[in-house]
């Protein structure tokens, strides 16, 4: 877990010190992502690939 707020605060810095304010978006979605598969497993992200949602 350590690892990973490392890797989120330097995300954090880079986009604060490079202004490229157009990553929040795709990295936050990219976090929430990462949160349903490891909360839902993946055998429920499987079924909405199948599905085309």
């Amino acid at each position: 877990m350590r690892k990973l707020m490392m890797i989120m605060k330097g995300a954090f810095h880079l986009i604060r010190r490079n202004k490229v304010w157009f990553l929040m978006p795709i990295l936050l979605g990219l976090a929430l992502l990462a949160f349903l598969v490891y909360t839902l497993g993946p055998v429920a992200m499987v079924t909405f690939l199948y599905a085309g949602i």
